[in-house]
């Protein structure tokens, strides 16, 4: 009986070692979890990646909105003819220089100038020519009298004031002068450039492509299914916040829908994106220091592949940064939070440089914080995004209120108009302190509201500033 105990003790010894010695040598193939910094991360990114700005030519009537990916020079003068800004008659000063109330000068109407048309003949002295504003001024006029010093009858016109010459005259090219710069490149256009450019005969303007961007959910909880959430599956909204984030930066966003937790279905979407776009999201399915399907999936596809998986980013430290045939793959975690931090860090950026644009202009306000905010112990060495609720004071001060939950919690990001950047050695702001809020577009404001995101509903009610 004694040998049979000590038999199995002996053998239940070896199985225990193994047992140790299998779950030892499994957590020392765990990658380590070092944490890059997002400076080091997006430099790396940058210098890995190929893809760059690249330009069409639309119809001028379609480019408001974009970017100039040219300088704009004009072929004409504007205005092509000296033309005049008042409804009047176009005369000779020499004609006119004694003409006054009490002492009229005649002159003989031999002409109409309609508007758009080029007056033919030569206007001699003692003549006058009617014409309306903006109407070019035929050859040899070189003054023009409002209607309001004139008096007319039949075909003959009594002038009632002298002018000089040139009086009431758009001389011409005084608004555009042909062979002059008209607008830069990199200019957004607005509706008043588009006229500009149709005004000087332009009918195809030079613009930068929409950067297209790939979104990849993955998450085998994930659902696009309203009618699946009662089963016990999760709505797949974080795709939906940024794509709109790429919308409203420039960009052309299309969702791959939701991919299962499964390499070969990531791959295979992967693989799509990267024919079909520029920059690639995924979102979710990310991890550090165990094993992860999208980092799996990226590096299956080729080098350099995942070039910084952990970054020193509070919240969104899971997030990462790779490369596959030139073009940018970001690693978006799956809490909301951590996903539009990373998307502020590595895409946004680069959805600017592919745009056109400069990668950190963005909008910032100074305003004065209301409350303490202070770091996260365990990341206080980390760069913080901070959110922030802003509205505009009685006095006229934009102040700020720090916005904190859960990393997965949607209602900050709801109750938000703007968030701080703050550095890795920042852990404390007090209240009262100065700081710079950035403005993200459809993270501050949606299309055509960007002026009335200070005056929130919430926030003006309770302090009485609306």
């Amino acid at each position: 009986m004694k040998y049979f105990i000590d038999d199995c003790y002996e053998k239940w010894q070896k199985i225990l070692l193994l047992v140790v010695d299998y779950i030892l040598n499994s957590f020392m193939t765990l990658k380590p979890i070092t944490y890059l910094s997002i400076g080091a991360a997006y430099k790396s990114l940058r210098q890995n990646i190929e893809v760059q700005p690249q330009a069409e030519l639309i119809s001028v009537l379609e480019s408001y909105g974009r970017v100039l990916s040219e300088d704009v020079i004009s072929d004409v003068n504007i205005p092509v003819y000296d033309s005049s800004h008042m409804d009047g008659f176009a005369v000779l000063a020499n004609d006119i220089k004694h003409a006054s109330d009490s002492g009229p000068i005649t002159l003989k109407i031999v002409r109409n100038v309609g508007l758009g048309n080029v007056p033919s003949g030569v206007l001699h002295s003692g003549q006058a020519c009617r014409i309306s504003t903006g109407g070019n001024l035929p050859q040899g006029a070189d003054t023009v009298v409002p209607v309001e010093y004139t008096h007319e009858s039949k075909d003959k016109v009594g002038i009632l004031a002298s002018l000089p010459k040139g009086a009431f005259v758009s001389p011409l090219g005084k608004d555009v002068r042909r062979d002059s710069l008209l607008l830069n490149r990199g200019n957004i256009l607005r509706g008043q450039d588009v006229a500009l450019l149709a005004m000087v005969r332009i009918t195809r303007v030079p613009v930068f492509m929409k950067p297209r961007v790939a979104i990849i959910p993955t998450g085998d909880e994930l659902t696009d299914n309203l009618n699946e959430i009662k089963r016990g599956k999760i709505l797949n909204t974080n795709s939906h916040v940024i794509s709109r984030l790429v919308q409203e930066g420039g960009g052309v966003s299309f969702d791959l829908g939701v991919t299962p937790d499964n390499v070969n279905k990531v791959r295979k979407k992967i693989r799509f994106a990267l024919e079909k776009s520029d920059m690639i999201l995924t979102t979710a399915g990310s991890s550090v220091g165990e094993y992860d399907v999208v980092e799996e999936s990226i590096n299956s596809l080729g080098r350099p592949g995942v070039l910084a998986h952990g970054v020193k980013l509070d919240r969104g430290r899971v997030a990462g940064v790779g490369a596959l045939k030139g073009k940018p793959v970001i690693i978006l975690p799956g809490p909301i939070q951590g996903a539009v931090n990373a998307f502020i860090a590595f895409a946004q950026p680069l959805l600017q440089y592919l745009s056109g644009l400069p990668e950190f202009n963005g909008l910032r306000i100074a305003g004065i914080l209301t409350e303490k905010w202070e770091a996260r112990k365990k990341f206080k060495n980390f760069t913080k995004i901070a959110y922030v609720n802003a509205w505009l004071s009685k006095e006229g001060n934009v102040k700020a209120t720090p916005i904190t939950g859960e990393t997965a919690m949607m209602t900050v990001l709801s109750k938000a108009n703007g968030y701080l950047l703050l550095p890795e050695k920042t852990t404390t702001i007090e209240a009262g302190e100065k700081v710079y809020i950035n403005v993200l577009p459809g993270l501050s404001y949606t299309s055509g509201h960007s002026a009335s995101f200070l005056r929130r509903g919430g926030i003006c009610k309770l302090i009485d500033t609306c």
